[in-house]
């Protein structure tokens, strides 16, 4: 009888082994999710990086000539590429058609980017261009003064979701739809 309970005292149930395995493997599966979106979220980091270059490149432009620079076409000629995605693209992509204006804006870039920009200037009085998002912030229609706006889209995530960011010459604030997406 004393043997049985010395084997009973020396290792460890296959029960408990089986419950401290589950335990384990739920940590773990919490961990990498809780991790991917950490990743994703921080990816994001480049558009906000881009938009304050960009509005850095706008406000140079207009203390040299006066007014900002209306770089894009239209506010869905997205560049360096119409499709972005978790590629990563250089930013004198010359297939755009509106390379030629970006690179006489010139913003700061620090290397390959995830995101598509666009960027549209006016003047005073004259109708905001309409942005991508959803709900799109309390800016005036027609603003009193001149005015640009600029816009980043991206999919770091590979989903088909885009995450959206904009900004204006109005204010500091960077508005965000579907963040990490």
């Amino acid at each position: 009888m004393s043997r049985r309970t010395n084997f009973g005292r020396r290792g460890f149930t296959l029960v408990e082994l089986m419950v401290v395995v589950v335990l384990v493997g739920i940590l773990a599966t919490v961990g990498v999710v809780m991790f991917r979106q950490w990743v994703f979220h921080t990816r994001s980091v480049e558009a906000f990086g881009m938009v304050q270059s960009i509005r850095v490149a706008q406000e140079r432009w207009r203390a040299e000539h006066g007014a900002y620079y209306d770089v894009s076409t239209t506010m869905t000629s997205w560049y360096p590429t119409a499709t972005p995605s978790r590629k990563l693209w250089q930013w004198d992509q010359v297939a755009g058609t509106d390379h030629d204006r970006w690179m006489m804006l010139n913003p700061t870039i620090s290397g390959p980017v995830q995101f598509a920009y666009v960027t549209k200037a006016g003047a005073a009085g004259s109708v905001m261009a309409p942005l991508s998002l959803s709900t799109a912030p309390a800016w005036p229609a027609s603003p009193a003064q001149p005015w640009y706006v600029i816009q980043a889209m991206g999919d770091t995530d590979a989903d088909g979701v885009y995450s959206y960011y904009a900004a204006a010459s109005l204010n500091g604030e960077i508005a965000r739809e579907n963040e990490g997406e």
